[in-house]
């Protein structure tokens, strides 16, 4: 499971710090690359087309739209140096981006933003939340999208990290 306090511990292993060092993780979360919902369409058309061509079977329709959608996130978060998913860990400076491999955490840190110089925008998108971060100082940005679910193993860690990125002070 992937609680609160086993997150914030995987990303201060990865950045070096703990709760004694001057700039603590203060929450993580796990969050998803913002998807480009023109790619996922073509691709979740094209996935089911060539399965229809091969099978003319709705499951394996399915299922090939399903690995094409799941291929074009992937080729995606590839181009820009990031995974589909990823650990956001918030100090009282930084917002870091470490990696997320499923089953073992993180591996390394991505890219960071210096909190001073962020702008942070958080929308809501159906029970999900779209996160937008622009270093204004640096000139990188990065589109997120959390989950506010209840029943998620994941929400609790989203919601701390987007309850500190929308409150800044």
């Amino acid at each position: 499971m992937n609680d609160e306090p086993e997150l914030i511990a995987k990303a201060e292993q990865i950045l070096g710090v703990d709760a004694s060092t001057p700039d603590p993780v203060l929450a993580a979360g796990i969050f998803g690359l913002q998807d480009d919902y023109a790619a996922t369409a073509v691709a979740s058309v094209a996935g089911a087309g060539i399965a229809e061509a091969v099978t003319e079977n709705s499951l394996a329709e399915g299922v090939g739209a399903g690995v094409a959608i799941h291929a074009t996130r992937t080729a995606r978060a590839g181009s820009q140096g990031l995974t589909v998913r990823m650990l956001v860990a918030v100090t009282d400076s930084s917002i870091h981006i470490l990696d997320w491999v499923t089953g073992s955490g993180p591996t390394k840190k991505l890219l960071s933003f210096d909190r001073a110089n962020t702008e942070v925008q958080i929308t809501k998108f159906g029970l999900s939340r779209h996160v937008n971060l622009r270093d204004t100082g640096a000139g990188t940005s990065l589109a997120l999208t959390g989950t506010t679910l209840a029943f998620s193993a994941e929400a609790k860690g989203d919601k701390l990290v987007m309850h500190l990125l929308a409150d800044p002070g």
